[in-house]
């Protein structure tokens, strides 16, 4: 396929490695999300902890958290074994991991209240220690896993949605033990079920090791808490973004860590925390599937504005929902999960737009820097709003000794609930609405950095002098001089078809024309038509709605994105130069992505060809041998790919004409008429560039239903 670099398209990852890595986010979820979920009432319910204290130590360990994940993205690295880089991690951090966790919800019978305040203090902060140095080479493997950026969007959409229903049924296993915390057996019953807890993560770490390899170099992600200072002070978008993100997550994280609370005394049913859960999960992932057209119709500034608005209003809701109304707070419970699940997905785009920005303002680029400050400012405003909701309950008087709660109590439950998190996400809106980059805006940057990149790849590669490498007031748009001055320039031509549309062909036949060498797409079509059906048709419906919600439903994974987009970068910089060196002495580039690495390339013209799809199919058929629908699933399949790659990698979209200088629809003309057109167009364009003589172009070879044998101009010859 055009935009693949790295490796065959149709060695993608199995849906059993897909899994079996998805598995390794339910383990890390069956820790983590009883931590965010039931450490606060598990302090003050059964380890016998005040509100205020238990909201302390919650918010402490939470900003320990994050220098945590400082400490661990620093390190996972450093070390190469036999298993790889990261994956021992995982075999040799999860036993720890979850000893730690067991211990941590097994405070001694006759503690008082100064011991198990010491007690979960320290093994909270050990837990986050330890589960830092399981989630961070957890979440960067898949980076490891393949360079396919469409497989990673694969791997972290069922990451997304296993951590999302793992969040579930843990709620609906744990929180019924919330309803009478004074039996006697009520420790050793939380110390049984972390046990399990414990045991069953431990398997499915195991299994993630045992089925996942890596295969790819890790991009080198250095995060230095000065590196990570400088980034911020120069990245205003990344500055707003973050301060955004503070007030969000302390909104989200204030009614989250006492919800529990408001399920048992305000809607009368601890048992009913799961519905609430489920319900906020089915609304994050809902909306999680239209964020990229909310993005395409209203930018992300607006999107991310407006699902926070729908977060403000569900937690308005929250607090005016009737005693006992189970359906009511389910509304409301939708209606948070559907705002905070948009907001969360624009604010991770958003994030990448920042490091466009950072690159683009300093000439330096860093993901590792931009996203562990976004880290650590959302794991700050995390503990900021676990401290302050149980705070809120303390202040009103909520007494885990008495059997039934006060009036006043039940109201603070409500207000840590509702008021204050409302308040605080209506900061973020404020906020927010400050982001300077709209889509205009970082199109223009992407534009810029485009040029910037392949100018200095072009110096790196030829030794032409920067300053010779800058063409001014050129009308076309052609900015970047491929050779020294004075040089000749050989024809350079990239050609970009839809599938079907005839590009394999013609792109032979015209540098066999232009005289210069040809160079094809990493896949051809026709090599894709020689594997078997369930290889060559496999872009399902799952798959692509798997894509379109990564990330949207996982709880801890910012430093994971940053592998990502550092992984597509590399892939990228790497076609990149692999362009400029095929096209040294000329040549016809087919896809590669090729009319975006050479937009602004003196020398160079962009065509895209096009044809009607029943045209397209028929082509296919006629081909391949391939049955109408399996012919129309591979065309469909292979430009829906190509189009995402090309997003995930250079963010642009190939179908745009305006990067084209010629569109040409393939469907009613023969493929010798689109080369001569093609030919006399360059020609007319820059009428002294010649194939160089000392370049040998070998015999190019013709695919053969491009050669005319039944006249130019017939209709089979049309059909070829």
């Amino acid at each position: 396929m055009s935009t693949q670099t790295g490796k065959v398209p149709t060695s993608r990852l199995s849906n059993g490695k897909v899994l079996s890595y998805a598995l390794g986010d339910v383990a890390n979820n069956l820790t983590f999300m009883m931590t965010s979920m039931f450490l606060v009432v598990y302090m003050t319910d059964i380890a016998g902890i005040s509100a205020g204290a238990a909201g302390a130590i919650y918010g402490i360990t939470k900003i320990w958290a994050g220098v945590s994940d400082l400490a661990a993205g620093q390190t996972v690295d450093r070390f190469d074994t036999r298993w790889g880089r990261l994956r021992p991690w995982i075999l040799f951090g999860s036993a720890p991991l979850a000893i730690m966790f067991v211990v941590l919800f097994s405070v001694p019978a006759g503690f008082s209240a100064t011991a198990a305040i010491v007690w979960i203090l320290l093994f909270d902060a050990a837990y986050q220690l330890l589960y830092s140095f399981v989630n961070i080479p957890y979440g960067s493997l898949s980076a490891a896993m393949t360079q396919d950026p469409v497989d990673r969007s694969r791997l972290s959409g069922a990451r997304s949605i296993a951590s999302s229903v793992s969040s579930v049924l843990l709620a609906f296993v744990v929180a019924p033990q919330f309803q009478d915390t004074t039996s006697d057996n009520i420790r050793l019953q939380f110390t049984l079920i972390t046990l399990a807890l414990a045991v069953l993560a431990v398997i499915l770490y195991l299994i993630c090791f045992k089925n996942t390899k890596e295969v790819v170099e890790r991009p080198q992600q250095k995060v230095t808490i000065k590196g990570t200072l400088s980034t911020v002070a120069q990245n205003r978008p990344l500055l707003i973004l973050c301060l955004g993100a503070f007030f969000l997550l302390a909104g989200m994280f204030t009614m989250s860590a006492v919800a529990m609370f408001y399920a048992r005394e305000v809607l009368g049913n601890a048992g009913w925390f799961a519905f609430l859960q489920l319900a906020q999960t089915v609304g994050s992932i809902i909306i999680a599937s239209f964020v990229p057209a909310i993005t395409l119709r209203v930018g992300k500034r607006l999107g991310y504005v407006a699902a926070a608005s729908i977060t403000v209003l569900a937690f308005l809701l929250i607090y005016f929902v009737p005693a006992g109304s189970l359906p009511v707070a389910l509304a409301a419970w939708f209606l948070y999960g559907a705002g905070v699940g948009g907001s969360n997905a624009l604010m991770f785009s958003m994030q990448a737009d920042t490091v466009d920005y950072g690159e683009w303002k300093t000439g330096n680029r860093s993901e590792g820097g931009s996203y562990s400050i976004l880290s650590f400012i959302r794991k700050t405003g995390q503990g900021v709003g676990g401290w302050a909701g149980a705070a809120i309950i303390g202040a009103f008087g909520y007494d885990a000794a008495t059997a039934a709660q006060t009036d006043q109590a039940i109201q603070g439950i409500r207000i840590a609930t509702g008021a204050p998190p409302a308040a605080l996400t209506f900061i973020a809106i404020i906020i927010m609405l400050r982001y300077p980059l709209g889509l205009e805006e970082h199109s223009r940057i992407v534009q810029e950095l485009n040029e910037r990149r392949t100018q200095k790849a072009v110096t790196d590669m030829t030794g032409v002098a920067g300053e010779d490498v800058l063409v001014d007031a050129v009308g076309d748009g052609r900015t970047t001089r491929l050779r020294k001055k004075g040089e000749p320039a050989p024809p350079i031509v990239t050609v970009f078809g839809l599938s079907g549309a005839g590009a394999s062909a013609i792109g032979p036949m015209l540098a066999r024309k232009l005289g210069v060498p040809y160079v094809g797409q990493k896949f051809s079509s026709e090599e894709l038509a020689l594997v078997d059906r369930e290889t060559l048709v496999s872009d399902s419906a799952f798959d692509r709605w798997l894509r379109a919600v990564e990330y949207s439903g996982t709880q801890d994974a910012t430093m994971s994105m940053a592998y990502d987009e550092a992984q597509n970068f590399y892939v990228a910089s790497e076609n990149t130069r692999t362009v400029l060196a095929e096209v040294e002495r000329g040549g016809v580039v087919l896809g590669r992505n090729g009319a975006f690495v050479l937009q602004h390339a003196v020398g160079a013209i962009h065509v895209r060809l096009i044809a009607p799809k029943s045209k397209r199919i028929e082509r296919v058929v006629h081909r391949t041998g391939l049955s109408i629908t399996d012919a129309t699933e591979q065309l469909e399949a292979e430009d829906r790919m190509r189009a995402e790659m090309s997003r995930h990698l250079y963010q642009w979209n190939p179908n745009n004409d305006n990067f084209y200088d010629l569109v040409i629809n393939t469907g009613s003309i023969t493929y010798e008429q689109v080369v001569d057109t093609i030919v006399d167009m360059y020609r007319s364009k820059y009428p002294l560039n010649e194939p160089d003589p000392t370049v040998d172009t070998g015999e190019i070879p013709l695919p053969p239903y491009a050669k005319p044998d039944h006249g130019e101009g017939s209709d089979k010859d049309v059909l070829k």
